[in-house]
């Protein structure tokens, strides 16, 4: 190894280190952040909204680095993946130093302990979310790119889990005063930022280890039916067709599951659609689910025939599609709605056959 290669390593491992410390002040200061809202500790509330300068004042001097080390060495592609990388995690990690900063603030706004269940709720979500983040944090330093992916999913599971608890806060809204209920909507949210950023951190690795730039978001799309319509099933068939890396399609019907009628299959066989796995999923068996789609889509009715509520970070659409009408014109119309969806979630380039 020459001479100019141990001064590029040098360096490189001094930054990694200064970013591994610099993550190590951010996770203390949300573990204590958590204290704040648990103890009601004013001292330590300010401590940690105070400590927050130096913690900016370190993340500018990571970035400061990163960049001087990038113009010195004119790195190759690896080492300048990371780099790229590292800037974009620092500045990850000063948001997440600036959500301990908020939960501080919003607990200094309480007057009385948390109620017993939200503070459970808290000390759950918060510990949830720590240790997402600490996970994700060691698979960059490690470059351990199958390790980042599998907490994405961690993420979001635990962002599936907010809905109930968001449901569970607005219901309690005749049993406590507001300034508590916006604290702990806020604290709720801040958490839930976090294992979103710790996401972020994990995108990175991928893209410093792999080369992907950011992996694509596949988006569940829930399509609502009668039985013996087929809307829903030929909605779905259009969709596999013509987006099958873009988005997963599911059909639900009320009353138990439906498979496709012999002349929907033969329509489909026409139009060079697929018809495997078209049978309707029993709406009952997905009353649990609702929330993994991110849009829940009525082809026949309202959404609210067939959902009581819509979850919290679902959307709902009303599809007027004419019964009367024959296939054909039907395949256009869910053709057109579809790609204009497909296309408002992933963009133009959504792959389409």
């Amino acid at each position: 190894m020459s001479h100019l290669e141990e001064r590029m390593e040098t360096d490189l491992n001094y930054i990694r280190d200064w970013l591994w410390r610099l993550g190590e002040e951010v996770e203390h200061a949300l573990r204590n952040a958590k204290k704040v809202l648990m103890l009601r500790d004013s001292a330590m509330a300010y401590d940690i909204i105070l400590g927050d300068h130096p913690i900016n004042r370190d993340s500018r001097e990571c970035d400061r680095l990163c960049h001087t080390f990038i113009a010195r060495y004119l790195p190759g592609a690896g080492a300048l993946r990371e780099m790229a990388s590292t800037i974009r995690i620092n500045v990850v990690l000063e948001r997440i130093g600036d959500y301990a900063v908020t939960i501080s603030r919003e607990a200094l706004q309480l007057t009385a302990p948390l109620p017993d269940r939200f503070a459970a709720h808290v000390d759950s979500l918060a510990d949830d979310a720590i240790e997402i983040l600490s996970a994700s944090r060691a698979a960059f330093r490690e470059g351990n790119a199958e390790r980042a992916i599998a907490l994405m999913q961690a993420a979001k599971r635990m962002e599936g889990r907010m809905d109930g608890l968001y449901e569970e806060l607005f219901a309690a809204d005749d049993r406590m005063d507001g300034p508590t209920m916006m604290a702990i909507f806020t604290v709720f949210n801040m958490f839930r930022r976090v294992a979103d950023q710790s996401k972020n951190i994990c995108d990175q690795t991928v893209y410093a280890v792999r080369g992907v730039a950011k992996i694509p978001k596949v988006y569940p799309i829930l399509f609502l039916d009668q039985r013996g319509s087929g809307l829903g099933q030929l909605a779905a068939a259009i969709g596999r067709h013509s987006f099958p890396d873009a988005a997963q399609f599911t059909v639900a019907t009320p009353g138990g599951s439906d498979p496709p009628s012999p002349s929907l299959r033969e329509f489909l066989a026409e139009a060079g659609l697929p018809d495997n796995d078209l049978e309707t999923e029993p709406l009952a068996a997905l009353e649990h689910d609702f929330s993994h789609f991110i849009v829940l889509v009525s082809v026949n009715g309202s959404v609210s025939d067939y959902v009581k509520k819509v979850p919290f970070h679902s959307s709902a659409l009303s599809w007027s599609i004419p019964q009367e009408a024959d296939r054909a014109e039907q395949y256009r119309q869910l053709r057109r709605e579809i790609t204009d969806l497909v296309t408002l979630l992933a963009g133009e380039t959504a792959g389409r056959s």
